[in-house]
């Protein structure tokens, strides 16, 4: 007899094998050197956020090493804190498949007993020399006794193995679970955010000094709430709709990007989705003219900031060819804002040269329950039944934010 077997005498085998014990220690461990390096990376960024603490021309020397440092104190805290996560993540659900398992084990041990109970009934093996030697109403009575035991050990075997059964679906889904808590940590070590923020190609890092815009009228009020009344059949019918939407714009406009989010909108938990703005920037000629002037405009002051301001896709694609990347975000975010932040610009042979960041913001939601401009219907929908599908808890608002910064060099401008 294995050892599992003698661990597990109903079941035979142990379906969520694992320590919780064993991962205390590495998950404190990571908890620590997590919690350490996020105090290092807090007082950076109050640091980079004083103007006051760089005077001179080595305080401004010192503020640059600081500001080049601090992606790579950042991408280690993400690091160590996306392993912290994981390992709780798995501590939780090895938890929850170990205590399944003991009541799959115990269930198991119930059912052997009542297996072996039901074999040792004699009625079960039914002897051909009883048989013979009774007749009429004894016999009957024999052969419905057997029938009787026959089909009580049966039901007793079909019930152990319901139970084994259920106890395999839970190591698949225990050995499903492990296999991704591993590749995820492989991954949090081996595809690590990009370090260089002063490349051409950008950094898509999400910096702290990142704040959204001002919310917007339209965008608050008591129609714009999440969760806060019961759906109609209307809305349900909505709902469908929205689902058929996401449907046409994967399978036949081929627009991924807007297929995804408006599913992460129907299923999703509401949180911010980052997306890629040097994506946003490859596809948009229109706001690419848009940055160019910013820049040509600003780099004599040395340092700007434009704030945000309202842009628009549609607008865009007046003053440039339309891409089927541009046209995905068209279909994902239209009306988006926008932030240009230069530092340290200066003209070079004519030319501005400097370190850009651009901020991209975009609320997804739809309609305008609570008054403002009119927004044609999508699909024969009208916006403001996508809007009451947050209000019913049927989906979830949610805010898009990208950034992305890199140094321009002289007669990159167009």
């Amino acid at each position: 007899m294995s050892s599992a077997e003698k661990e597990f005498p109903g079941l035979r085998f142990d379906p969520a094998p694992g320590l919780l014990p064993a991962l205390a220690l590495p998950a404190e461990k990571v908890r620590q050197a997590s919690g350490q390096v996020g105090n290092v990376r807090t007082e950076m960024e109050k640091t980079l956020r004083d103007p006051g603490a760089w005077s001179g021309l080595a305080g401004g020397s010192c503020h640059d090493a600081v500001q080049h440092i601090y992606p790579e104190v950042w991408i280690m805290h993400d690091a160590l804190s996306g392993v912290e996560r994981t390992i709780g993540e798995w501590s939780f659900l090895l938890a929850e498949y170990q205590r399944s398992r003991t009541e799959l084990e115990a269930q198991a041990v119930a059912a052997r007993a009542r297996v072996k109970q039901m074999e040792g009934n004699p009625d079960v093996d039914l002897r051909f020399f009883e048989v013979m030697t009774t007749s009429g109403k004894e016999q009957e009575a024999l052969l419905t006794r057997h029938a009787e035991a026959k089909k009580a050990l049966e039901q007793a075997e079909d019930d152990l193995d319901a139970i084994l059964d259920s106890a395999k679906d839970l190591k698949r889904q225990h050995d499903e679970s492990a296999r991704g808590i591993a590749k995820r940590i492989r991954e949090i070590a081996d595809h690590p955010p990009d370090r260089n923020t002063t490349s051409f190609g950008g950094s898509n890092l999400i910096p702290p000094y990142f704040t959204k815009p001002p919310v917007v009228p339209e965008d608050t009020g008591p129609k714009r709430e999440f969760n806060v009344t019961d759906p109609t059949a209307r809305d349900r019918a909505t709902e469908l709709a929205a689902m058929a939407m996401v449907a046409a714009q994967d399978g036949y406009f081929g627009n991924d990007r807007a297929a995804s989010y408006m599913k992460y909108w129907l299923e999703g938990d509401g949180r911010d989705i980052q997306f890629d703005a040097q994506e946003f920037l490859k596809a948009d000629p229109g706001f690419r003219k848009i940055l160019n002037d910013t820049m040509r405009a600003n780099a004599p002051s040395g340092n700007f900031d434009t704030g945000w301001k309202g842009g628009s896709v549609a607008r865009d694609m007046q003053n440039g060819p339309v891409t089927p990347e541009l046209q995905d975000f068209y279909y994902t975010m239209n009306g988006y804002q926008y932030r240009i932040v230069g530092t340290d610009f200066k003209m070079v042979e004519g030319h501005p040269a400097g370190t850009i960041r651009v901020d991209i913001y975009k609320r997804y939601n739809w309609g305008n329950p609570e008054g403002g401009a009119h927004r044609n219907d999508i699909e024969g929908v009208p916006q403001n039944d996508l809007a009451r599908l947050n209000e019913t808890g049927l989906a979830h608002d949610f805010d898009i934010v990208g950034s992305t910064t890199w140094y321009m060099a002289p007669g990159l401008v167009g």
